[in-house]
């Protein structure tokens, strides 16, 4: 699993299923399963809630797979989670808020592994636009219970 940039501050610990990526004061946390196998899968954690699970396979899968904004010791964050497109390169990831005068800003964008991403920001927002390559994907935050 790659290291986050130190702008976020995250930590890669260890547990008796391998490493886990967790960002602290948050109640996120991603893991590497079956890291030795032929199909590896990024597992997605909110407050011990497995969300998903993102797949190394080699087919065309979506930029953006899912979104989630809940609230930890540090206060809300948002996150969303895809699939790297097939360039390799990591997508620009903006947040935003409010339909009228919208308050966007810049996700900070995690390569988690070779083929998918990961990208967080502070605050409340309700939604999110991925752009890779020619493409831009735009979804609703989903609200988190935890």
């Amino acid at each position: 699993m790659r290291s986050a940039p130190p702008v976020w501050g995250c930590e890669c610990q260890q547990d008796q299923a391998g490493p886990v990526l967790v960002l602290p004061g948050r109640r996120w946390a991603v893991r590497l399963a079956g890291g030795h196998s032929a199909c590896p899968a990024l597992e997605i954690y909110s407050a011990g809630v497995l969300l998903d699970v993102v797949s190394s396979t080699r087919l065309d899968a979506p930029l953006l797979r899912g979104t989630r904004e809940a609230d930890g010791g540090a206060g809300r964050c948002a996150l969303a989670w895809g699939r790297l497109p097939m360039s390799g390169a990591a997508p620009e990831v903006e947040f935003s808020r409010g339909r009228m005068r919208p308050a966007r800003r810049p996700g900070t964008v995690l390569e988690a592994t070779s083929w998918c991403w990961l990208a967080v920001a502070d605050g409340t927002f309700d939604r999110v636009a991925v752009r890779a390559d020619d493409r831009c994907v735009r979804a609703k935050i989903r609200r988190g219970r935890h």
